[in-house]
């Protein structure tokens, strides 16, 4: 009888561990799925006065930006990526999409695209991949004030946070947009940008793409320098590290306003005032640069490259380089060719042919002269090859203005990068990049 009832026993344990249809869980994995959307649904639409929101860029920056979400899958929002994203806000579509996890997905091209653009003209990032952003994001925390979100292609990590009415108000009144006024120091036409604040004088250089800040300055007749990134905020900038300079120290800009007439960008620094705009001159000149530069080239029978030729007057590839037929890049060749008994210096324009590249026609300079106060001056010997039609006004407006009488400071902005600056007016450049 004990052997009956023990096997009656494990066909009942069998028969128990063996039913399917019985769960753990209350509801289907359809209706959790469901029930975890509707409730990211609910939340984003929590806020009457929005979410603000700071996204970082795997290519650097600082981004600010805000939302406002509704039930019918509509987001209005601003952005501080330029002035008109910060003062005109823009309507466009988003869905809530139940992917490998809950994903809420910006569906139609917004301000959060500019950042994720491929095109490297839209946001100075690099072609094919932009800013390396998101605008698909994995939604991974939900709190009581705020979302965390997590890029589904680069990872960027964004935290929603619910908004005041003043931080709505501060984008409504167009503080953010006075403060992306400071975005028209690159209006200034002059290489050089001089910073002048209580009777000190700052060189100032700026990467509106990583939004970083150069500043360098004289002390004991040396060059000091200092660098940081900066982020904007409503009615101004703010440095990540304040700079400080004896009892000077700055840790961001307010009241920024630009002017068009005097070209000139004004500034409050602790209550002082001060105004940003062009010099023709670099603070100290790196009298030694322009041998450097020529020299290291020459060394190692190499060229320095240039993607877009000379920026002048504002205007970037000014003489159309890139518009040549199969244009790829200019170089700079010390020591190219002898003719006649004289080695010289070749700008050359490479093409690519059959998906190589040529060299076909450049221009032949003398070995540049180099000035005791610091410049290059260059002489033209003649034309290399057989300059197409189509390129002719490139190339001479190009070979043209290697001559300019001035002469070029060049200042070396890394290892391997200078960019040559004209010393007449410091309103035409090029880059050079090794």
């Amino acid at each position: 009888m004990k052997k009956i009832a023990l096997y009656i026993l494990s066909i009942t344990l069998c028969f128990t561990a063996c039913r399917k249809d019985e769960s753990v869980f209350d509801q289907s994995p359809d209706e959790r799925i469901n029930k975890t959307l509707s409730d990211y649904q609910a939340a984003l639409v929590s806020s009457p006065t929005g979410w603000k929101a700071t996204i970082i860029p795997g290519n650097g920056g600082i981004y600010h930006f805000y939302f406002r979400f509704n039930s019918e899958n509509r987001v209005v929002m601003y952005s501080d990526f330029d002035t008109a994203t910060a003062k005109h806000q823009k309507e466009s579509s988003y869905r809530l999409k139940a992917l490998q996890q809950p994903t809420l997905i910006f569906d139609t091209y917004s301000y959060l695209h500019l950042l994720a653009d491929p095109d490297a003209a839209v946001n100075g990032g690099s072609y094919g991949s932009g800013l390396l952003s998101d605008f698909e994001f994995a939604l991974d925390t939900l709190y009581a004030d705020s979302i965390i979100l997590t890029g589904k292609m680069n990872n960027t990590r964004v935290r929603l946070e619910k908004a005041s009415q003043q931080e709505l108000d501060e984008w409504q009144n167009g503080e953010w947009a006075d403060a992306l006024s400071f975005i028209n120091i690159a209006n200034i036409k002059n290489y050089f940008k001089r910073l002048t604040l209580d009777g000190v004088e700052y060189e100032v250089h700026i990467d509106p793409a990583s939004r970083t800040i150069v500043f360098q300055w004289l002390s004991g007749g040396a060059i000091k320098q200092f660098a940081t990134a900066y982020y904007f905020k409503a009615g101004g900038i703010q440095f990540e590290n304040p700079l400080t300079n004896g009892s000077q120290t700055i840790t961001g800009f307010s009241d920024i306003s630009w002017s068009d007439d005097t070209q000139t960008l004004s500034v409050n620094v602790n209550n002082t005032a001060g105004a940003i705009a062009g010099a023709v001159k670099p603070l100290k000149t790196d009298v030694n640069a322009p041998r450097r530069w020529w020299q290291k080239a020459a060394d190692d029978d190499g060229y320095w490259v240039s993607l877009q030729g000379f920026h002048v007057n504002g205007v970037d590839d000014a003489y159309g380089v890139t518009s040549i037929p199969d244009y790829a890049f200019m170089i700079f060749w010390p020591k190219y060719g002898t003719n006649s008994g004289i080695t010289y210096d070749l700008t050359g324009f490479i093409t690519a042919d059959a998906e190589e590249l040529a060299l076909n026609f450049g221009a032949a300079y003398q070995t540049p002269a180099f000035t005791s106060d610091g410049r290059i001056m260059f002489t033209y010997l003649g034309t290399l090859g057989d300059v197409p039609p189509e390129a002719e006004d490139a190339y001479l407006a190009t070979a043209g203005n290697f001559l300019n009488p001035a002469g070029f400071y060049l200042v070396q902005t890394s290892e391997t990068s200078y960019d040559m600056v004209s010393a007449d007016d410091a309103k035409t450049w090029i880059t050079w990049v090794y």
